[in-house]
C-alpha cells in the first residue's frame, strides 16, 4: 500500500506540473494572438510606439513575421497572408495546448477519485478482494479519465456500496476449531475406519454449532470457522465440543487416537453478506479467530481479555500469559 500511495503522489504531482504548465501556456498564446492582432488597431492609436508595452509588442509581432515570410509561402494571389497564417498557427497551438490541459486535467481529477477510494477503504477497513467491493473496484480499474458524466455515476455507486455496507455491518463472533494432529491419527489406520471417524466428528461438531446458534460455517480439511451473533454463544458452542469428546471418543470413534481439538475465539464488527460464503468473507476479525486457535494447546480455549469481561459466563477463563496479534490472550481449559 506505502508503494502505491507514493506511486499516486508522484502521478499527482506530475498531472498537476502538467495542467498548470498547459494553463500558463495557454495564457501566453491567448496574448501572443493579441499581439498579432494589435497592429491592426496601431493606425487607430496615437502615438502608439511610443509607449513602452506598444512597442515591445510591435517588436515581438515584426520578428515573428519575418520568421514566418522566411520559412513559408506568405502571398496568395498577389495577397501577403503573413498576419493569417501568424493568428491560424496560434488558435491551432492554443487547441492543442488545450486538448493536452483537458486530457491531465481529466486524469488528475481521476486519480483523485481513485486515491478517495483507496483512502475510504481503508478508513472501512476493507480487503481488496471484499465481495461487496467488485462491482466499484471493476470500474475504478479501468477508470482512466475522469469526465462529468463518469463521475456522476461513480459517485452514485460509491453512495450505493456504502449502504449496502451498512446495512451489512454487524457485530459477529467468530469460532475456529481443528483438531489436533489429524494427519498423526489417520497413519496406521484403515483408510475406511478414519474416514468414517472424520465424518462423524464433523457431524458431532456441526450439530455443537448449530445448537448454539451458529449463523454459518465453512470446513477446511478437518478445521472449521463459524460465526455466532455474540461471544457467549461462540464459547459455549466451544466448551460443549470439548467436553463431549470424551463421550464421543468413548462411544463413536474407532481409531485409536482420541480426538483433541484446539478452539480460538474473536469478536467485532466485519461486513457480513448473508449471500456470501464464509470461506469468501476475509476480515481481520476472522483472521485472529484463526490466530487464536492455532496458539491454543489441546482442548482449550483462547480469546483476548477484553472479550472474556463482558461475557455472562467467564468462569474458567484465566490470564495465559501470551499476546496473540496485540492481544492479551485470556485461556479455558476442561478440568
Amino acid at each position: 500500500m506505502d508503494v502505491e500511495k507514493k506511486v499516486n503522489v508522484a502521478q499527482t504531482s506530475f498531472y498537476t506540473a502538467i495542467v498548470l504548465l498547459t494553463r500558463l501556456l495557454g495564457y501566453g498564446v491567448v496574448l501572443l494572438i493579441l499581439i498579432f492582432l494589435f497592429p491592426l488597431a496601431v493606425p487607430y492609436i496615437k502615438d502608439a510606439a511610443s509607449y513602452k508595452y506598444t512597442a515591445i509588442a510591435l517588436r515581438i509581432d515584426k520578428a515573428v513575421c519575418s520568421f514566418v515570410q522566411a520559412n513559408m509561402p506568405t502571398t496568395v494571389s498577389g495577397s501577403n497572408i503573413t498576419r493569417v497564417i501568424m493568428i491560424a498557427c496560434a488558435v491551432l497551438l492554443h487547441m492543442v495546448i488545450g486538448r493536452v490541459k483537458q486530457h491531465y486535467t481529466r486524469r488528475l481529477a481521476a486519480l483523485k477519485v481513485k486515491t478517495d477510494y483507496q483512502e475510504w477503504k481503508g478508513k472501512m477497513d476493507l480487503a481488496d478482494d471484499s465481495q461487496v467491493l467488485t462491482i466499484l473496484k471493476g470500474r475504478l480499474d479501468k477508470f482512466e479519465t475522469s469526465n462529468k458524466k463518469d463521475r456522476e455515476e461513480l459517485l452514485q455507486l460509491f453512495a450505493e456500496t456504502k449502504r449496502k455496507l451498512d446495512a451489512m455491518g454487524r457485530d459477529l463472533a467468530f469460532l475456529s476449531i481443528d483438531v489436533v494432529d489429524s494427519a498423526g491419527m489417520k497413519l496406521g489406520e484403515e483408510r475406511a475406519r478414519a474416514e468414517h471417524d472424520f465424518i462423524e466428528y464433523k457431524r458431532y461438531v456441526d450439530s455443537k454449532l448449530t445448537s448454539n446458534g451458529s449463523l454459518k460455517s465453512t470446513w477446511m480439511l478437518d478445521g472449521v470457522m463459524c460465526c455466532f451473533l455474540n461471544v457467549d454463544a461462540a464459547v459455549k458452542a466451544a466448551r460443549e465440543v470439548i467436553t463431549g469428546l470424551d463421550i464421543f471418543n468413548r462411544n463413536v470413534k474407532t481409531i485409536r487416537q482420541d480426538f483433541r481439538v484446539r478452539c480460538g475465539i474473536n469478536h467485532g464488527y466485519i461486513y457480513f453478506d448473508e449471500s456470501v460464503p464464509l470461506e469468501e468473507i476475509n476480515d481481520r476479525v476472522i483472521d485472529i479467530a484463526g490466530h487464536m486457535q492455532r496458539y491454543a494447546q489441546p482442548n482449550t480455549i483462547c480469546i483476548a481479555k477484553n472479550f472474556v469481561e463482558p461475557m455472562q459466563e467467564r468462569n474458567g477463563f484465566v490470564p495465559s500469559g501470551r499476546a496473540v496479534d496485540g492481544y492479551e490472550v485470556y485461556v479455558w481449559e476442561k478440568k
